[in-house]
C-alpha cells in the first residue's frame, strides 16, 4: 500500500484577523449546527502587497496539485453522475472582499482557515484538538484570552486538498495549525497602530494603582458603550 503522502505547512503573512473563534470551539448555530465543533479565523490581506503577492505565489503549486487530483477522481465518478455535474466546480483559494456601497473592489482580500475540534477515527476512538496560540515572541498562551476581529496574526496552516464527489466541488482546504498573535484585541479594545498612530516623543501613560484610584470616582451608572463589533469604514 503506497504511503500517504504527508500535506505541506505554511505560515501566513502578518495581517488583521476577521471573526476569529479560535479562544474557545464554535459549535455553530441552530440552524447551521457543528456537532464536532470547530476553530476557525478569517485573515484580511492587502491584495497588491508584496507579502502577499509571495503567499499566494507560495500557494498555487499546491492549489494546482488539488485540481489535477480533483479531475482525476471526477474521471473515476460513475458517468451519469459526470453527465449531470458535468466539470470539477473549483473553488478559489480566496475571497475578493467588495465595498458594499460602490460594489467597487476594496483592494483586500481573506483567506479562511478552520480546523475540526472533534471527532472519531477508523477504530471508533475519539480524538479532540485546538490549535496553538503563541505570542509575537513566540511564547506559547496557556491562558488564552479573548481573541477578536481587528488582532493582528500570522496563522500557521496546512495545505489539503479535498474534493467532493456529490457536487463536483474542489479546492484546496487552509487547515488551521497555530496563531501567532502579534497585536491583540480583546475586550473591545483597538491598537493605537488600528487607528493609524505611531510611537511619538511625549506623554507617556502609567496606568494607576489602587491608591491612585481611591475616592476619585464612585460608581458609575452610565451605560457600557464598548461592544464586539468593527468600524464600519474598516475593511474587516
Amino acid at each position: 500500500m503506497a504511503e500517504r503522502k504527508k500535506n505541506p505547512s505554511l505560515i501566513s503573512p502578518r495581517g488583521p484577523l476577521k471573526f476569529p473563534k479560535i479562544d474557545k470551539v464554535d459549535y455553530g448555530t441552530k440552524d447551521y449546527p457543528k456537532p464536532n465543533g470547530e476553530y476557525s479565523t478569517k485573515l484580511v490581506l492587502e491584495a497588491d502587497a508584496p507579502e502577499t503577492k509571495r503567499f499566494i505565489a507560495s500557494l498555487m503549486p499546491h492549489y494546482q496539485e488539488a485540481m489535477a487530483e480533483a479531475a482525476a477522481k471526477f474521471k473515476e465518478l460513475k458517468v451519469e453522475t459526470r453527465k449531470k455535474l458535468g466539470k470539477v466546480t473549483e473553488n478559489d483559494l480566496f475571497t475578493t472582499l467588495y465595498d458594499q456601497d460602490t460594489e467597487q473592489p476594496t483592494g483586500y482580500i481573506e483567506f479562511k482557515f478552520a480546523m475540526a475540534a472533534s471527532g472519531e477515527r477508523k477504530d471508533k476512538t475519539k480524538w479532540s484538538a485546538k490549535p496553538a496560540i503563541f505570542d509575537a515572541k513566540g511564547k506559547p498562551m496557556t491562558k488564552v484570552p479573548e481573541i477578536w476581529s481587528g488582532t493582528e496574526a500570522k496563522v500557521s496552516f496546512e495545505c489539503q486538498p479535498y474534493f467532493i464527489p456529490g457536487t463536483g466541488a474542489a479546492g484546496l482546504k487552509l487547515k488551521l495549525k497555530a496563531v501567532q498573535v502579534i497585536e491583540l484585541v480583546s475586550g473591545g479594545q483597538r491598537s493605537a497602530s488600528s487607528y493609524g498612530f505611531g510611537a511619538e516623543d511625549g506623554y507617556e501613560y502609567e496606568e494607576p494603582t489602587a491608591e491612585d484610584n481611591a475616592g476619585e470616582f464612585g460608581e458609575d451608572s452610565g451605560e457600557d458603550n464598548s461592544s464586539k463589533t468593527i468600524d464600519d469604514d474598516i475593511p474587516f
